[in-house]
């Protein structure tokens, strides 16, 4: 997968495996540099909603920053990039038709890493 390939997930409550906590309206979503405002949570229950990549076999890393290449590059546009940029008007998401859908990317090719396979 292309750094530049965005991604989105639908997200469906009444599908999720596990039940989701009373009052829950919407999904919050890390702040990134493509999150345009901070909306007003005051009084809400929100459901967090992160993403983790992690490397391939053996070592099955956790990868939580960019690496030095694309920081370089990536830096030059937004300052300091994340592993995964989310793509959204505010960080917190709305249902709409039922769903509330995740927009983001990946920051960082999936071959910049040292260790053998994929991100």
């Amino acid at each position: 997968m292309r750094r530049e390939t965005h991604i989105a997930l639908d997200i469906i409550f009444e599908r999720l495996p596990s039940q989701v906590p009373a009052g829950a309206s919407a999904v919050r979503i890390p702040a990134t540099s493509s999150v345009k405002n901070h909306a007003d949570a005051s009084g809400r229950t929100l459901l967090g909603f992160e993403i983790r990549v992690y490397g391939a076999a053996p070592t099955y890393q956790r990868y939580t920053a960019v690496c030095a290449n694309c920081e370089k590059r990536e830096g030059k546009r937004k300052g300091t990039p994340s592993m995964i940029d989310f793509h959204a008007p505010q960080d917190v998401i709305e249902p709409k038709d039922g769903k509330i859908r995740v927009d983001f990317n990946f920051c960082c090719y999936p071959n910049c890493r040292q260790e053998s396979g994929y991100l």
